[in-house]
């Protein structure tokens, strides 16, 4: 039942925090304006929104510290709070004066550093490529090193995906929902107590509770504040729970359920590097602008594939958690195979389909042109 509550909590206070976060936007002038190289949109909209969705966790977490005794402050807790302080700070600061790539990577760092020494969450083994079944230990310096990248990277690989009405936000609770099952359905999940299958839950609802005014037609962005934020929060979640466990399955389970943004973002790298530009530097390549773009598909229908992806992926991630190693490498095998050709058909796609890429293009020059006319 407490899952329930922190659920409903978390969604109505983000649903509710939305008329005050788009006020909050207009009077610090945090608007987002469309670039067409860039930006789907077509007209300015609001950001902060992500405001909202820090409400709704942060309230139906404490409602929990209050009033659930199995949910007491620990290092964890006040690491991930900590964390999120800064983040939070750099994305605010960001939706409303649009930060250097360079600053906001060193709040991330800042970020990931504070939360990693308060709360002692670490990525500290890998799984031996060679024995699936064994494990390899880190060395501490190392598995410091490891766990900032994976903070940072998961932190800006949400912000990456945040180019869709809806996609962010979605892809968050999909993602969080997957961590509070798997948080659930662990063997020694009684020991571990009730934390992160809170955290998580809270999450997912806080990203639901702002989904109504975020999915397309949008009435508001959540910018660099919700899109950090989530990203943040669900690495934080994942070492804290899945990857906390020292098994070798618990290394591929949270790499599964963040599938989506994890290979937009090694995308977006490896095509930058390639083109000698900088992997901060935006551009209109990531996977649902091909979709929108070369394959025509409405911003809608786009979300939905990508919804869609996400819910696999994750029902991939329980079924690894409650299975284990049985056929383990099957089922890594067949994502892989399924990847690459999702990724072929995506970036070379058959020519009887390309003449769409000329339809969509002109309904997204025309929008704009019309855009201009009516300012």
């Amino acid at each position: 039942m407490i899952f329930v509550i922190s659920f409903i909590i978390a969604f109505i206070i983000a649903l509710a925090m939305y008329p005050a976060v788009k006020r909050l936007a207009f009077f610090s002038n945090a608007i987002s304006v469309p670039t067409k190289d860039r930006h789907i949109h077509t007209s300015p909209k609001p950001l902060l929104g992500g405001l909202a969705i820090v409400s709704g966790f942060m309230v139906a977490v404490l409602v929990n510290f209050i009033f659930n005794r199995t949910f007491g402050i620990g290092p964890e807790f006040l690491g991930l709070v900590c964390g999120i302080a800064i983040i939070v700070i750099m994305g605010v600061l960001d939706d409303i004066i649009e930060l250097k790539p360079l600053y906001k990577i060193l709040f991330q760092i800042a970020a990931a550093v504070v939360a990693v020494v308060i709360s002692g969450s670490r990525i500290e083994f890998f799984t031996n490529p060679n024995i699936l079944t064994n494990v390899i230990l880190l060395n501490p310096i190392f598995s410091f090193a490891i766990t900032i990248v994976w903070i940072v990277a998961l932190t800006n690989a949400f912000n990456l995906v945040d180019g869709l009405d809806g996609l962010s936000a979605g892809t968050g609770a999909i993602c969080a929902i997957t961590l509070f099952i798997v948080s659930l359905i662990r063997p020694d999940a009684e020991l571990l107590g009730t934390y992160a299958p809170i955290v998580a839950i809270a999450l997912a609802g806080a990203c639901l509770g702002f989904l109504p005014f975020n999915f397309n037609p949008s009435k508001i962005f959540m910018g660099e504040s919700g899109s950090a934020f989530i990203g943040f929060t669900l690495a934080m979640i994942s070492m804290q729970g899945t990857l906390k466990s020292y098994t070798a399955l618990s290394i591929f389970i949270p790499v599964v359920a963040f599938g989506l943004p994890i290979l937009d973002t090694l995308l977006a790298v490896i095509r930058r590097s390639i083109k000698g530009k900088a992997f901060y530097q935006g551009d209109r390549q990531h996977i649902h602008h091909r979709l929108t773009d070369n394959l025509g598909f409405s911003q809608r229908t786009t979300v939905l594939i990508l919804y869609a992806a996400s819910l696999v992926l994750g029902t991939m991630s329980v079924i690894m958690a409650r299975n284990g190693m049985k056929n383990i490498g099957i089922l890594l095998i067949s994502l892989g195979v399924v990847l690459i050709a999702v990724i072929a058909f995506i970036y070379r796609p058959p020519k009887y389909l390309l003449g769409k890429q000329e339809t969509a293009s002109e309904g997204i020059d025309d929008s704009m042109g019309k855009e201009v006319e009516d300012e």
